[in-house]
C-alpha cells in the first residue's frame, strides 16, 4: 500500500494482524465467489422483514480509515451477523479460520456499537452449507468496551506497519529525486527509450519499444519507470519476463540502482516458482509435514519486519529468512508483494489465468507499471495458457483410480469420447480439426467436479488427493475455465491414435485475453530486440491502435559483425542430408580462420545429432572442444554450459534455435566470436500451424508471415544477438541457407547488419 492510501478493509486488516496457526495447502473444496453471493442471498431471503443486509461501517484510527460491510443486522434480537459460506462438514472448518471469522465479526461490532451509540451488541457467525443450505449460527453477546479493545488492538498493529511504510514512502521519494544513471549519461539510443518509457507514465498509454541487443533495454525501462514514481500515478513496477535470464539482468540492473545511494529505501522482489523454492522438496505444504509450514501465520509478522529491511528480496534473500524464522520462502514472497515497489516475475503471474499480480492490483487498486521484456514471447506464452487440454488416457487411470462414488460420472466423460469418435469419419490422420467442442462434455465434466467436491467434503484425508482423480478434477477445472473463452480465436481438435484421444481447445490468438490483462494497469511498455514487424506483434499482444511505437537505433554498426549467407546450401527439410557436409566445411574453415568460441545453431535435435559425428571429423585438427545442449537441462546445467564459453577459448556449441541458449544469454568480447545458423527457423507445417495460418490469413490478410515467417525470423535474430554484445566486440554471422538471400527476408532482418 502507498503512502497515500489511508483506507483499509477490515478483511485486509484482520488478515494482517489476527492470522495464526499453520500453512495447510492440501485441497479443500471452496465457494467460488459468485457461490458465495448466491449463498448469502439464499440466508438473508429467510431473514424478518426488518432485517438489514449490507451494511456500510467505517471508523478512523490514528489517521487510517478502516472500513467493511457487515452482512446483515437482526434489529429483532440485536444481532449482527458474519455469514461464511462453505461446502463439508462444518467440524472440519480449521480453528485457525474460525478465529479469523471470529476477528473480522468483532470488529464489525465494534463499529457498530460507534456509528450507533451502542453500550453492547449480540454477534453471530453463521455458516451455511451451499449442498445441504443448512445453517450453522455460533452466537455471542459482547460489551462494545470489549469489542473496542479488541479492533484497537488490530488496528495498533496495522497502523505501526503503516507508519514504517509511510517513512519508507518519504524517504523513496527523496531518493528516487536523486537517484542519478548510474554510467554518468544516457547514451543517445538508450535515452530515446527512457524518455518513451517515462512519458507513457505520465500519460497511461501502451508502447512498444524494439530496441537491438546491446542497447541497454533493462536499465533503459527500469531506471525512467522508476523516476515515473514521483510525479505520476504509478505506485508499483511489475517487471515481467519469460525468462530466468531475463529476471536475473533485471535483479541485477535494480541492484547497481540501489547501490547507487547509500541505505537505498526502494524494495524490490523477485517471484519464484513454488517447486524452485522449495526446502523440503516432496514434503507436503502443511505444518504436519513441513518445518516452513507449521505456524507459518505466527511466524509471519516477525519475518515480514525483516523482511521490509531487505532492499533486494531476491532467491537467496528468501533463503535466508526461512533459515532464520523456520517460514517458506515462497508464501512468504507471495505475502512480501503487496509492500514493494518493484517485483520482477514470470509473465505468468500476472497474465495467466488468475494470476497474483493482477489479482492483488485489482484489491488494492494499484497503479502498475508493465514492463514486459522479450515481450515476443508472450505470444507463444499467451496462447499456452489461454489453452485447455482433456486426455483420455487420464480418462481412464482416473477411472480405475477411483472410489465407487466417483466411477459413474468419470465414464460419463469416457462416454463423450466414445461418443465423439464414433461420430467422426474412418480416417488414418492422428489429427483432426473440429468444428466445436463435444456439446455434452461440459455437463459431464461439471458433474464429476461437483462429485468429487462432495466426496472431498465427506473425506477430506481420502488418497485421491493425490493421484490421478484430482489431476482430472484439476485438467476439468482448466477446460472449464477455458470453454466460455473459445471464439474465432481458438481451435477445437484432437489428436487420436489406438491408445488415446486429446481434445484440446486451442488459443491461436491470444490478443484478446492479454489485453483484458494489460489494460487493467497504469501503463505499460513492451520491449525486445525483435519486435518488427510492428503490425504482427501489435496484433497479436492486444495492443490498442494508439499504442506508441519506437524503433530505438543500434548502437553497433556493420564494421563489428561480418554477415555471410550461404548462397548456395539449402536446409530445408528435404535438403538436410545434402547439407551436412558443405555446412561443416563452412563451419570448419571460419573457425580455422577465426580462432575463438562459436555457437551453431540447429533446426532440431534430430538434425544436430545427424551432423554431430561430421562436424566432429570436420573439426579434428583444430582442436575444438564440442558441447551439445541436452533435450533436458537443470538449471545448474544450463549455468554450466554457458561457463565454459567465459572460462575457454575453444568452444564449439551445438545448440537448438528457439532454445535456452537462444536468447537471453549474455557472452561479451571473447567469450563468442561467432554464430552459425543453420535454418530459418520456421515452424513445422503441421495441421495446426495450417489451421492458424488459415485462421491468421482470415483475420490479418498476412497467415504464412503470422504463422511461419515472423515467428522464424524472431528466433534467428535473437540467437544472431548472442554475438555483439558491447560497443568493442567484434564478430561474424553465417546464415547457412540461401533464403537468407530473398530481397524479402532480407529486409526483415536487423538493417544494421548490412549497412
Amino acid at each position: 500500500m502507498s503512502a497515500g492510501n489511508k483506507s483499509v478493509a477490515i478483511g485486509s486488516l484482520v488478515a494482517f494482524a489476527a492470522k495464526t496457526g499453520s500453512l495447510d495447502r492440501r485441497f479443500t473444496p471452496a465457494p467460488s465467489a459468485q457461490e458465495g453471493i448466491e449463498g448469502h442471498k439464499k440466508i438473508t431471503s429467510k431473514r424478518p422483514r426488518e432485517y438489514q443486509s449490507e451494511i456500510s461501517l467505517s471508523t478512523s484510527y490514528q489517521g487510517i480509515v478502516f472500513r467493511g460491510r457487515a452482512d446483515g443486522f437482526d434489529p429483532s434480537n440485536e444481532c449482527l451477523e458474519e455469514i461464511k459460506t462453505f461446502y463439508g462438514d462444518v467440524n472440519q472448518i480449521r480453528d485457525n479460520h474460525r478465529a479469523l471469522h471470529w476477528a473480522q465479526a468483532k470488529c464489525y461490532g465494534w463499529l457498530y456499537c460507534q456509528q450507533h451509540q451502542r453500550s453492547h451488541i449480540n454477534l453471530a457467525l453463521v455458516y451455511f452449507e451451499l449442498n445441504t443450505e443448512e445453517e450453522y449460527p455460533l452466537e455471542i453477546t459482547c460489551e462494545a468496551s470489549e469489542l473496542q479493545d479488541f479492533f484497537e488492538q488490530l488496528a495498533h498493529i496495522y497502523c505501526a506497519w503503516q507508519k514504517i511504510l509511510n517513512e519508507r514512502q518519504a524517504l523513496l521519494q527523496l531518493w528516487l529525486n536523486n537517484l542519478a544513471f548510474p554510467f554518468g549519461a544516457l547514451h543517445g539510443p538508450q535515452r530515446h527509450m527512457a524518455e518513451a518509457v517515462y512519458k507513457v507514465a505520465k500519460t497511461g498509454q501502451r508502447l512498444m519499444v524494439e530496441a537491438p541487443t546491446g542497447t541497454g533495454k533493462t536499465l533503459g525501462a527500469l531506471f525512467p519507470a522508476l523516476k515515473a514514481m514521483q510525479h505520476t500515478p504509478v505506485d508499483k513496477i511489475f517487471y515481467l519476463t519469460a525468462k530466468s535470464t531475463g529476471k536475473q539482468l533485471a535483479l541485477d540492473t535494480l541492484q547497481l540502482l540501489n547501490n547507487a545511494q547509500p541505505h537505498s529505501p526502494l524494495r524490490v522482489l523477485e517471484l519464484t516458482a513454488q517447486e524452485k523454492s522449495c526446502l523440503l522438496p516432496g514434503s507436503e505444504c502443511r505444518g504436519d509435514s513441513c518445518p516452513y509450514a507449521l505456524d507459518f501465520y505466527t511466524k509471519l509478522s516477525a519475518a515480514r519486519a525483516a523482511a521490509a529491511q531487505i532492499p533486494l528480496l531476491n532467491k537467496s534473500a528468501l533463503a535466508g529468512l526461512a533459515a532464520e524464522f523456520s517460514i517458506c520462502p515462497f508464501y512468504l514472497s507471495i505475502e512480501m508483494a503487496r509492500w514493494v515497489d518493484v517485483v520482477v516475475a514470470d509473465v505468468n503471474y500476472y497474465f495467466d489465468g488468475t494470476p497474483l499480480l493482477l489479482g492483488l492490483s485489482q484489491e488494492f487498486n494499484w497503479q502498475a507499471y508493465l514492463l514486459v521484456d522479450e515481450s515476443h514471447n508472450l505470444i507463444e506464452r499467451g496462447r499456452l495458457m489461454y489453452s485447455a487440454q482433456l486426455n483420455r488416457a487420464d480418462v481412464l487411470r482416473a477411472k480405475k483410480a477411483a472410489p465407487k462414488a466417483l466411477k459413474k460420472s468419470i465414464e460419463k466423460i469416457n462416454k463423450v469420447f466414445l461418443t465423439l469418435n464414433k461420430s467422426l469419419p474412418q480416417s488414418d490422420e492422428a489429427f483432426i480439426q473440429l468444428d466445436s467442442a463435444p456439446p455434452k462434455l461440459p455437463q459431464a465434466l461439471e458433474d464429476f467436479t461437483q462429485a468429487f467436491l462432495d466426496f472431498v467434503q465427506h473425506n477430506p484425508q481420502h488418497e485421491i488427493l493425490n493421484g490421478p482423480v484430482q489431476q482430472l478434477f484439476f485438467a476439468a477445472l482448466a477446460y472449464g475455465r477455458i470453454a466460455p473463452l473459445v471464439d474465432d480465436d481458438f481451435s477445437v481438435d484432437l489428436q487420436h491414435n489406438d491408445n488415446t484421444q486429446i481434445l484440446t481447445l486451442r488459443n491461436l490468438n491470444p490478443a484478446k485475453q492479454l489485453a483484458l490483462r494489460h489494460q487493467q494497469a497504469h501503463c505499460a511498455c513492451f520491449f525486445s530486440a525483435t519486435l518488427h514487424p510492428a503490425d504482427y506483434y501489435q496484433h497479436l499482444l492486444g495492443l490498442p491502435e494508439q499504442t506508441q511505437k519506437i524503433q530505438v537505433p543500434s548502437p553497433f554498426n556493420s564494421r563489428q559483425l561480418q554477415v555471410h549467407i550461404s548462397q548456395t546450401l539449402s536446409t530445408r527439410f528435404k535438403d538436410r542430408q545434402a547439407a551436412i557436409a558443405p555446412m561443416c566445411d563452412i563451419i570448419a574453415r571460419q573457425l580455422a580462420h577465426t580462432p575463438g568460441n562459436a555457437l551453431v545453431f540447429f533446426p532440431s535435435y534430430e538434425f544436430m545429432h545427424l551432423v554431430l559425428p561430421y562436424l566432429q571429423q570436420h573439426t579434428h585438427d583444430l582442436h575444438i572442444q564440442l558441447l551439445i545442449q541436452a533435450r533436458t537441462m537443470t538449471e545448474a546445467a544450463r549455468d554450466e554450459f554457458i561457463g565454459q564459453f567465459t572460462a575457454h577459448r575453444n568452444i564449439l556449441g551445438l545448440v537448438v534455435l528457439g532454445g535456452v541458449f537462444s536468447e537471453g544469454v549474455d557472452l561479451p568480447g571473447a567469450a563468442l566470436k561467432g554464430a552459425f545458423i543453420a535454418t530459418l527457423g520456421l515452424p513445422q507445417v503441421n495441421p495446426i500451424n495450417e489451421h492458424m495460418r488459415a485462421k491468421m490469413q482470415a483475420k490479418f490478410g498476412q497467415g504464412y508471415d503470422y504463422t511461419y515467417t515472423y515467428p522464424g525470423l524472431r528466433k534467428v535474430i535473437q540467437a544472431a544477438g548472442r554475438v555483439i554484445r558491447t560497443p568493442t566486440d567484434e564478430g561474424y554471422i553465417w546464415l547457412l541457407d540461401n533464403r537468407f538471400a530473398q530481397a524479402k527476408i532480407k529486409q526483415l532482418l536487423p538493417q544494421w547488419w548490412f549497412s
